[in-house]
C-alpha cells in the first residue's frame, strides 16, 4: 500500500480550526515520508446517498454521477484517510456528512476496492468546552471504521475553540496534530 494520505476537509471555513489542525497533521506526516493530498469538500457537488443499492453496478463506486468520483479516486490510492470536521450539533459538519454517507460502496459485497486494514484518523473541533460533546461523532467514526475495516490510527478532539482561528494560537493542539501525523 502506498504512503499516501487523503485529508478530507469538512469545514466551510477555509483555514479555520479543523483546517489548521489538519495542516499540522499533514506536516508531521510529510516529515515521516507520507504524501498528503487535501480535499476541500465545500464547493464540491456531492449528493447524499440515496440507498439505491447500485454500488459498483455501472463499473464505478456509485451510481450517482457527481464530484464524489474525484474523492473516490484519491481514497482508493490512500493508505490513510483523515476526516477533519468541526462539530455540528454533536456530529459531522453538513459539508462532510454527504461524503461520509457515500462511503457505502467500500462496504458492498461487490466492492472492487478493499479498505480493510487501511487507517483512518479523526480530527474534530468544537466551541463547546466539554469533550463529551464529541460522543456522537466519535461513535459514528468508530462504528463506520469497524464496519468498513479501517484501523483507527488517531483521534484529535479539540474542544473550547470558539473563534474561527483559535487553533493557530494553541501550540499544544498543533503539536499533538503534528506528532499524530509524524507517528503514523
Amino acid at each position: 500500500m502506498s504512503r499516501k494520505i487523503t485529508i478530507l476537509l469538512g469545514s466551510p471555513r477555509r483555514n479555520g480550526n479543523s483546517d489548521t489542525l489538519a495542516g499540522a497533521f499533514a506536516s508531521g506526516a510529510a516529515e515521516a515520508g507520507y504524501r498528503t493530498h487535501s480535499i476541500r469538500i465545500t464547493g464540491l457537488k456531492v449528493g447524499g446517498c440515496i440507498d439505491c443499492r447500485r454500488c459498483w453496478t455501472n463499473g464505478t463506486h456509485c451510481f450517482i454521477n457527481d464530484d464524489m468520483k474525484e474523492v473516490y479516486a484519491h481514497l482508493d490510492k490512500s493508505s490513510v484517510i483523515v476526516y477533519a470536521s468541526p462539530l455540528y450539533f454533536f456530529s459531522w459538519s453538513s459539508q462532510i456528512k454527504p461524503l461520509w454517507d457515500r462511503m457505502l460502496p467500500y462496504s458492498s459485497v461487490s466492492t472492487k476496492v478493499k479498505m480493510k486494514g487501511r487507517r483512518a484518523v479523526l480530527i474534530a473541533t468544537a466551541g463547546d468546552k466539554d469533550e463529551s460533546s464529541f460522543a456522537g461523532l466519535r461513535k459514528s467514526f468508530e462504528l463506520a471504521s469497524e464496519y468498513i475495516g479501517w484501523k483507527i490510527a488517531g483521534e484529535l478532539l479539540a474542544s473550547g475553540l470558539h473563534g474561527p482561528d483559535e487553533a493557530k494560537e494553541r501550540k499544544d493542539l498543533l503539536d499533538r496534530a503534528f506528532e499524530m501525523g509524524k507517528n503514523l
